[in-house]
Order: structure tokens, then sequence, then C-alpha cells
């Protein structure tokens, strides 16, 4: 009776092995295009594509799923067919950064003045006709950006970049302070 017990034991146990799924692989890259049921991601080093449904994925760490950031999708199934999300984790910083960061202009003061980043490293000055941001890119370092642009100015352009710090206050307001400038924009809402 005792090893009739045991060899059910064994037959549950190796019964329910089988029929465990198995474990989510992982891939990175930047989100190349997302929609409300799939999100599509190129390679970290090559123009390689992978689609994913992502109907049940966990996207609590998706940040807006936007063009340009780097993700990270864990998946299930077959890369090449068809692929289920079970979770994608997009760059927070990335989708931070997004967006008008303004500051009001000291000549008049109604009038604000800043840059606009954009997804995929793009950037546009804001009221600003001698400083033209041109682009933006991560800096590996949760919170920190590098700003691209050029300064215009005594009939010389001079490429710049520039190291912006975000940040959160208590209020939950975002700035972005420029290293060694003193300026500190604040995101608009």
């Amino acid at each position: 009776m005792k090893t009739l017990k045991t060899a059910f034991a064994a037959l549950a146990l190796c019964g329910l092995a089988a029929c465990t799924a198995p474990a989510p692989e992982s891939v990175a890259g930047f989100i190349a295009d997302a929609t409300m049921n799939t999100v599509t991601l190129r390679a970290l080093t090559s123009e390689q594509t992978y689609t994913f449904a992502t109907a049940e994925a966990d996207k609590s760490e998706a940040y807006g799923l936007l063009v340009g950031s780097p993700a990270i999708v864990e998946y299930t199934g077959d890369l090449k067919k068809n692929p289920e999300a079970v979770k994608i984790s997009a760059d927070r910083t990335y989708a931070e950064a997004v967006g008008r960061w303004t500051v009001p202009d000291p000549i008049a003061p109604a009038k604000v003045m800043g840059v606009e980043l954009q997804t995929e490293g793009r950037a546009q000055s804001i009221n600003m006709a001698t400083l033209i941001y041109t682009g933006w890119e991560l800096q590996g370092e949760a919170g920190k950006i590098l700003l691209k642009g050029q300064s215009i100015g005594n009939g010389q352009t001079i490429g710049f970049t520039e190291t912006g710090v975000i940040s959160k206050d208590a209020a939950g307001r975002y700035t972005l302070s420029i290293e060694g400038t003193g300026t500190v924009y604040t995101k608009a809402q």
C-alpha cells in the first residue's frame, strides 16, 4: 500500500511538472510602435523587430509605451510567431522627459521659453531664437538626460550639449535642472 501511494505521488508530481507553463523569456530593445493590443520592439543592436500581443500583459511599468523608449518585454511563445507579452518594462526617465519644459521669459514674464522634448530623441526650442535645441538622449542613469543643440549669436553657430537632471517635488511637479547654468525648467501639465 505504501508503495502504491508513493507511486501515485510520483505520478502526480510528474503530471504537475508537465502541466506548468514554460518560464517567460525576455528581449530588450526600443519601442518602435505601440497600439492598443500590440507593441513592436526594435532590437538593441540591429533593425530586427518583434511584435508582441499585449492584451494580457502587465503594463504597470510600461510608462505609456512611448516610441523610442528603451524597453524589456517578457514573453511566452515563439519570438518569431506572434509571441504573447507577459510584462512590458519601459524606461521611466524617458517617459518623464517627454513633454514641454518652460520657465518665464525674463524679458516678457507673461510669456514662457524652454524646450519641448519629443519621442525618438527629438527636441525643439520654445520661444528661443538663439538657443536652438535639436535633440536629447538618456544618460543611462535614472533622471539624467543629455540635451543637444546650437547656440546662434554674433554671427557664429556653436554646437552644445547640456546635462539635465529630472526631479519631482513633493507636490508632484517635475523640474529639469540644467547642470552648471542655474536654469530650472518646469514640466507643463
